[in-house]
C-alpha cells in the first residue's frame, strides 16, 4: 500500500482562481510554466484550464464570463465606405455568443462590422 500520499488534501480551485491564473498566462511575455510555479501547479493542468477556457468551458455559474481579446497594434484604414461596399462579396458574419448568435447577412461592410460591434459591447 503506498502510504505516501496519506494525509495530503488535493487543493480545489474555484472557477474564478482558475479564470484569474489562465488570464496571468495570457499576458504579453509570461510563460506558462512561471505562472504554474508560482501557484504551485503542474504546467499542464494550467495549459488544460487555458484549453477549457478557449472552450467556453471555464465559466462561473454567477454572473457574466470573460472573452479572450487579443489587441493589435493596426491602426483602423479610413476608407470611402462605398467603394469598400462595392468590393465586398456577399456573404455571412456570424458571430457565436455564450447566449446564442448574431447573424448578418449580405454585404457585410466596415460600417456594418463596427455597428454589430459596438452594439455587443
Amino acid at each position: 500500500m503506498d502510504t505516501s500520499r496519506q494525509g495530503t488534501k488535493r487543493r480545489r480551485w474555484t472557477i474564478e482562481e482558475k479564470q484569474r491564473i489562465v488570464l496571468e498566462t495570457l499576458e504579453p511575455g509570461t510563460s506558462v510554466p512561471r505562472v504554474a510555479q508560482q501557484y504551485a501547479l503542474n504546467p499542464n493542468l494550467v495549459f488544460t484550464w487555458r484549453r477549457q477556457y478557449r472552450q467556453g468551458r471555464l465559466k462561473s455559474s454567477a454572473g457574466a464570463s470573460l472573452l479572450p481579446v487579443k489587441v493589435s497594434d493596426e491602426q483602423l484604414v479610413r476608407a470611402n465606405i462605398q467603394q469598400v461596399a462595392a468590393r465586398v462579396p456577399l456573404g455571412t458574419m456570424e458571430v457565436q455568443l455564450p447566449k446564442g448568435k448574431l447573424q448578418i447577412t449580405g454585404r457585410v461592410d466596415l460600417l456594418t462590422l463596427r455597428t454589430a460591434i459596438e452594439c455587443l459591447q
